[in-house]
């Protein structure tokens, strides 16, 4: 820049033709990087074995504030080593980003980091469709995709705001780009609900409700169980079935008695 504006003085001033190549430089070096972050994702990630690591448990600064002069990624991600190695990608392709941001290429820049962000949410899902995990290998892999969504996508979100004010917002914009793996947690967490209990009806139209494991329930009428009525019911028949007997015994000895006087 100094050349040209010395060269300014005798009509020579090639300043203007400068930016181009600075903006094609720069978007090819930061388009670099973030294939480079989402190469070794999908390295880490197809390496990768499920088994539960201890939590961090060290503060760090919080998620979203762009006022903040460094900006640490957050240490729940040491859980989740993929997404690690992807945030430190990400990292490194706005460290190099900062020293020279042209303003002109704050959306396209901004495109190229969601792009990225979507191939990360697609592998994910592609990873969940072609692998068969068990079940404790299923819970850390949607651990992961939820860690994905709820912390490493806000945090690529903040580092882009430290190189574009107002940056943040055009990386929560595009947020669509992880519907798919929102629809895949709300799926998974519903498989995880206890089974509705079904109702059957019987010839009088009654409802008896029927326990999971096939067993009936103790139905309770008045403060007493359906069991105790039906006991009550069968001990009023019996005794209405003895008075019956005797009157028939009395009246035929009554008979008796009569032919005998006669």
């Amino acid at each position: 820049m100094y050349c040209a504006m010395g060269l300014g003085w005798v009509g020579l001033d090639f300043r203007g033709l400068l930016p181009p190549l600075f903006e094609e430089a720069v978007l090819n070096l930061f388009s670099k990087n973030m294939n480079t972050a989402v190469e070794n994702f999908q390295l880490v990630l197809d390496s990768h074995r499920w088994v539960p690591l201890p939590s961090v448990g060290f503060s760090s600064n919080s998620v979203g504030d762009e006022s903040q002069e460094d900006i640490t990624p957050p240490p729940s991600l040491m859980e989740h080593s993929p997404l690690a190695v992807f945030v430190n990608g990400v990292s490194a392709a706005m460290n190099e980003l900062r020293p020279c941001a042209p303003i002109s290429l704050k959306h396209i820049l901004a495109q190229e980091l969601v792009k990225g962000l979507r191939t990360v949410s697609d592998s994910l899902l592609r990873y969940n469709t072609t692998r068969v995990l068990r079940e404790n290998e299923s819970v850390l892999f949607l651990s992961l995709c939820r860690a994905f969504i709820e912390v490493a996508y806000p945090h690529c979100g903040t580092c882009f705001g430290r190189c574009y004010p107002g940056g943040a917002s055009l990386i929560t914009d595009g947020k669509y780009v992880l519907e798919g793996l929102s629809r895949l947690l709300t799926t998974s967490s519903l498989r995880h609900l206890p089974k509705r209990v079904q109702n059957n009806v019987n010839a009088t139209g009654e409802t008896k409700n029927v326990a999971e494991n096939g067993n009936p329930p103790a139905a309770v009428e008045n403060g007493s169980s359906v069991t105790d009525t039906v006991s009550a019911t069968t001990d009023k028949e019996m005794e209405n079935n003895n008075v019956v007997e005797e009157d028939d015994k009395n009246m035929v000895q009554q008979t008796h008695e009569k032919q005998s006087e006669q």
